[in-house]
């Protein structure tokens, strides 16, 4: 796999980016905390300067309000913090729909989190080191003007995680490309609460491999999104048309973006999604987007998935050779389903 070859830029102080704001906050801030085949990429080497790049670990812990249960956060975030070797500590933000805007929730999240991390190995010195990295980010999520609202009655797809499941793609698909926490960073890695970074881990830091190696998208698994999950919407591939977009030779799915129930989709499981954020912000990315979601049922009716319309954003826009990388050197888990390191894992040279 061939790749541009840059030089890394590194620092030895803490990250910029963690902050308070009327609607982000950090725990630490709230709980008084001091602040088998060989490896595909050559390994560029290495400055000591400060970096050139921002990264954020993304999660979104509810998109409903009310309460929910954090004991398979918990695991995800010891887990990301511990068999991950770090060089920063950039900053884990969940995003959630109000559950944690008082102070009391986010104290409670603490001391829960504190209480359960030896569970899975971390110190003391460990754990409050990943309190000091979490922040809290409000988003509200509401169903679009013409979306049904009583969904048990009508019937969409999906139906029985309506509409906690729909809000989740559509959040992940295009709104978080735009979120002002978001834009700022040059990288971001999402995992979900039940996806978890398996030991005995991995020997690169996923955000500085992505910029050593000048990487736009990087995915652990391929799937397919059953076409029965996202039923027929007409007029997506023809308004593109209209628009100049086209699918790139080789990379156009059965029947474009119009599928049907008896079509699977080529797809990443999104539940590893790491991103270069300005790669996904040009215009006509931001102008397909906009498309893709001016009909609101396709998300939040017909179940339109954020792992298909991933996968076509990074199918149209992104040069696969240069920047799409499968990166296998993390052992990774979703859902019980274990997906192992599949290759060797050669670190970047010493930082020293």
């Amino acid at each position: 796999m061939e790749v541009h070859r840059r030089y890394i830029a590194v620092a030895m102080d803490t990250p910029r980016g963690l902050h308070c704001s009327q609607n982000s906050c950090t725990l630490a801030q709230h709980l008084h905390c001091p602040s088998r085949t060989t490896a595909r990429l050559a390994r560029p080497p290495v400055s000591h300067d400060h970096p050139s790049y921002t990264a954020a670990v993304v999660y979104l812990a509810s998109v409903l309000p009310g309460p929910r249960s954090p004991t398979l956060l918990f695991k995800s975030l010891s887990l990301v913090h511990k068999n991950i070797p770090w060089r920063y500590q950039w900053p884990v933000l969940i995003f959630h729909a109000g559950a944690y805007d008082t102070r009391e929730r986010r104290d409670e999240f603490g001391t829960l989190l504190r209480n359960v991390t030896g569970i899975y190995g971390l110190t003391v010195e460990e754990t409050e080191q990943l309190v000091r990295r979490l922040e809290f980010v409000s988003a509200h999520h509401e169903l679009p003007e013409g979306v049904p609202t009583d969904g048990a009655k009508d019937d969409p797809v999906f139906s029985h995680e309506w509409p906690a499941y729909h809000h989740m793609c559509a959040f992940y698909t295009y709104k978080i490309l735009s979120h002002p926490r978001i834009t700022p960073f040059t990288y971001f890695l999402r995992l979900d609460d039940d996806s978890s970074i398996l030991a005995p881990g991995t020997c690169i830091d996923p955000f500085e491999y992505m910029h050593a190696h000048n990487l736009s998208y990087a995915y652990r698994e391929k799937i397919e999104d059953a076409g029965g999950y996202a039923r027929r919407h007409v007029g997506v591939d023809e308004r593109m048309a209209r628009n100049g977009w086209g699918w790139v030779a080789g990379r156009a799915w059965p029947g474009g973006m119009e599928y049907g129930e008896d079509q699977n989709f080529p797809s990443y499981r999104t539940n590893f999604d790491l991103i270069k954020v300005p790669r996904f912000l040009p215009p006509d990315v931001r102008a397909f987007n906009e498309e893709v979601v001016s009909e609101p049922m396709r998300f939040y009716w017909y179940r339109w998935g954020d792992a298909p319309v991933r996968r076509a954003q990074v199918d149209m826009f992104l040069e696969h050779a240069t920047e799409v990388y499968h990166m296998c050197e993390i052992p990774y888990e979703h859902k019980g389903e274990v997906f192992g390191g599949d290759c060797d894992c050669a670190p970047l040279p010493s930082l020293g």
